[in-house]
């Protein structure tokens, strides 16, 4: 590995790759394959060694300076010989590397949306994914290094994969979805873990050990919750299952209380309802999101009900 980290080419490559260095370091480690560990190990090291990380308010640097300080008042006072400062310099910068190194291949990078925003993120492999509102989705900071394509989601989002060759995961709860290439919804609230696929091919594993590994072709769904084993649905509504991308809904035969849920999930809204039977009223029809004040606009129309709003719960009453 020292040769490697010797060789100005390899480093410039590691630093700043292009078409023709790729080419030439590939076709050395397809020629010879033993070294290929160790040219990996190299290029992550070079990688690290030129990657900032000390950030303003990270709490990791601050519990390593404290100690370090709590060690230099702790240690007693020697004068130092002029030749072993230089050596001690060395060391040191050696020392906060290793720590910058850690804490890069060991922390995640996330993303939070609040509720009533979402968020479009283009992933370090140029796969995207829109992220609904009041969900989180994180991955490993050192992605461009390792390689490792794996997404944790917490919420709601649709995931539009670029096909490489290497697999791409999403956890959800405990649900592990494995693609190559493919465009997807995946919900996980309240328990309950959902995916829609639209187009590819995908498998789905619960990571408790329950029940066996799902395989979805376009158009098919899968559900699962703590309460019941995992289900396979044949034909689902793509379009609809993806409208809140495209910030509308898509309603066939919706109940009131689904849709009572999705405010909760999405806007954070509580709601009460007068009479209790405003929850098992179905809608059709297509309604707007631009914004939430379209949403209930709409839904007063439709159901013919008054929405009043105090802070952040809405009563809807019937009108007389």
């Amino acid at each position: 590995m020292e040769d490697f980290l010797a060789d100005e080419y390899f480093i410039r490559w590691a630093k700043f790759p292009d078409a023709a260095a790729n080419a030439f370091w590939q076709q050395l480690s397809a020629d010879m394959p033993d070294k290929a560990p160790l040219m990996r190990e190299a290029r992550e090291v070079v990688y690290a060694l030129s990657t900032p990380v000390l950030e303003k308010n990270d709490p990791a640097r601050e519990k390593v300076w404290q100690a370090v300080l709590e060690n230099i008042q702790q240690q007693p006072v020697h004068r130092m010989q002029r030749y072993r400062r230089p050596l001690l310099a060395a060391a040191s910068v050696l020392l906060l590397l290793a720590l910058g190194a850690v804490w890069y291949f060991t922390s995640t990078v996330t993303i939070r949306t609040g509720y009533g925003e979402t968020r479009e993120i283009t992933l370090p492999d140029h796969s995207s994914l829109i992220l609904n509102a009041h969900s989180a989705a994180s991955y490993a900071r050192s992605w461009r290094v390792t390689g490792r394509r794996e997404v944790s989601l917490d919420g709601e989002a649709f995931f539009d994969v670029k096909h490489t060759g290497d697999t791409f995961r999403v956890q959800a709860g405990p649900a592990r979805v494995t693609v190559l290439g493919t465009a997807f919804n995946v919900r996980h609230r309240d328990e309950i873990t959902a995916v829609v696929l639209q187009r590819g091919r995908v498998r789905i594993d619960v990571t408790d050990g329950q029940g066996q590994p799902a395989f979805l072709l376009p158009g098919e769904g899968w559900t699962y919750s703590h309460q019941q084993p995992p289900v396979v649905m044949h034909a689902v509504d793509t379009l609809a299952a993806t409208a809140w991308t495209r910030r509308e809904l898509l309603l066939n035969a919706t109940k009131v209380k689904d849709i009572i849920n999705l405010l909760k999930d999405n806007y954070g809204y509580t709601v009460v309802l007068q009479d209790s039977t405003i929850g098992e009223r179905e809608i059709k029809g297509r309604i707007p999101m631009q914004k939430e004040k379209d949403l209930l606009f709409v839904l007063s129309r439709i159901l013919d009900i008054d929405i009043q709003q105090k802070k952040d719960t809405l009563l809807f009453t019937a009108r007389q």
